[in-house]
């Protein structure tokens, strides 16, 4: 049985009503085994706030689309006030494979995020099982990237990526230029391809297993270490070290 209700423009509550927009005789049927059922064929305008248990929409078009002009709100809110259980308050699936699950794109200024995530945990550690951000690739020998960062329209200055967690370092950047940071001073430029500042009685760098040294093209003139030291390097198969005076010495033949 579908029941046919008059929208007034205002405040408008209904019952256990499920809106069914633009649904068939059979969905507008399987809405109305969960409670009664109000089918509007068209769209719906309301000036003041529609409230129900539950909205259901099943249609070839658009289902939702949401507008917004305020300054102050959000365009959309999406709480899920329950503290315990299975659900969550915003499940996003998708069957297309031509295209992205979800879309989000921003205009962001003055340090904001397009994606803020904020995971307001334990202070006792209880939640060391959680994480801000979970990525599970779930099919045996998907060839899919985990984390993929690209610019399409040509290199960017900004950082690709930044891990900050100990003050004033950078745990780990990834500069535009491609050069990398661990342990570095923070907002500080990576010194070589990989820079690496050894904060700690632990070694800088900790290989279990082999290092190979490729041959250079032109042997090092000089040092950008800050605190002197020297450089070590293959050439034609041979280990030599370049010391603060610039003397290359040969320390294994080839």
């Amino acid at each position: 049985m579908t029941v046919t209700r008059r929208l007034f423009m205002g405040g408008f509550t209904a019952g256990a009503v499920t809106v069914a927009v633009g649904a068939t005789a059979g969905e507008a049927g399987a809405a109305e085994a969960v409670g009664e059922t109000t089918n509007f064929p068209g769209p719906v305008v309301a000036q003041g706030q529609v409230t129900a248990p539950r909205f259901y929409a099943t249609t070839d078009g658009e289902g939702l689309y949401v507008k917004s002009t305020n300054t102050v709100d959000n365009a959309a809110t999406v709480f899920l006030a329950a503290t315990s259980g299975g659900g969550s308050a915003l499940n996003v699936s998708s069957y297309n494979a031509d295209s992205s699950a979800m879309y989000l794109s921003g205009k962001e200024r003055n340090s904001r995020g397009t994606l803020k995530i904020a995971h307001v945990g334990y202070a006792d550690g209880s939640d060391s099982g959680a994480s801000a951000l979970s990525i599970d690739l779930q099919t045996q020998g998907t060839a899919s990237q985990g984390i993929y960062v690209t610019a399409t329209n040509g290199p960017t200055t900004g950082a690709l990526i930044v891990l900050r967690n100990n003050a004033g370092l950078e745990d780990l950047t990834v500069k535009g230029t491609g050069l990398i940071g661990i342990g570095i001073d923070r907002g500080a430029t990576p010194r070589a391809q990989v820079h690496i500042v050894q904060r700690t009685e632990k070694p800088g760098l900790l290989v279990d297993g082999t290092v190979e040294i490729g041959n250079v093209t032109t042997p090092p003139t000089g040092t950008v270490s800050s605190h002197g030291g020297g450089t070590l390097y293959a050439q034609n198969g041979e280990l030599w070290w370049r010391g603060p005076a610039g003397t290359p010495t040969r320390i294994a033949p080839a």
